[in-house]
């Protein structure tokens, strides 16, 4: 792989995405060795965010109903 295809596959990253992938590059660049987990970390805050927010959105919704 090049780096010109590394660069074109990251220019295509959802926002999202960008942040999670700055995050690993730091911790890889950094030479850290839990750069693995930088990425996991990301994700589990992601995942705990989306569900509460999942929860709220269904909480709203069954409040709305007559």
């Amino acid at each position: 792989m090049k780096v010109e295809d590394i660069a074109e596959a990251v220019a295509k990253l959802p926002p999202d995405e960008l942040t999670r992938f700055r995050r690993w590059f730091s911790a890889f660049e950094a030479g850290r060795t839990d750069h693995a987990d930088e990425l996991d970390s990301a994700a589990t805050k992601l995942g705990r965010f989306a569900g509460r927010a999942l929860a709220e959105l269904k909480k709203r919704t069954k409040d709305r109903q007559p």
